[in-house]
């Protein structure tokens, strides 16, 4: 529990002939008053502690097969692929060994 701090003053005490006797309806008042509070301290830490525990997302994976449009364009990009290989090394091994360069 948290530790009370002694107040920085004394409480002034009232001669009795001033004190006010509290009546057993303002003691209910006040003690329906102090639920009150609490009930709504209460509510507004679970309110904080939901804001600031974000649900995460639920990632659902789906498995499906490919469409037609989609295998094409594995198929095209495959073939392309090898074909620039293919001439890449054609221009590497065939036609730059064939290049001079003469100096004046």
């Amino acid at each position: 529990m948290e530790e009370q701090l002694p107040p920085s003053q004394p409480p002034i005490s009232q001669p009795p002939s001033l004190e006010r006797q509290i009546t057993p309806e303002q003691l209910a008042e006040m003690k329906a008053r102090a639920r009150e509070l609490a009930v709504q301290q209460t509510l507004a830490q679970q309110a904080a502690l939901q804001q600031q525990q974000k649900p995460q997302p639920q990632v659902v994976y789906v498995r499906r097969n490919l469409t037609v449009a989609e295998l094409l364009l594995v198929i095209l990009l495959s073939c392309g692929i090898v074909t620039g290989i293919q001439w890449s090394w054609n221009i590497i091994s065939n036609v730059l060994p064939k290049i001079e360069i003469k100096v004046r």
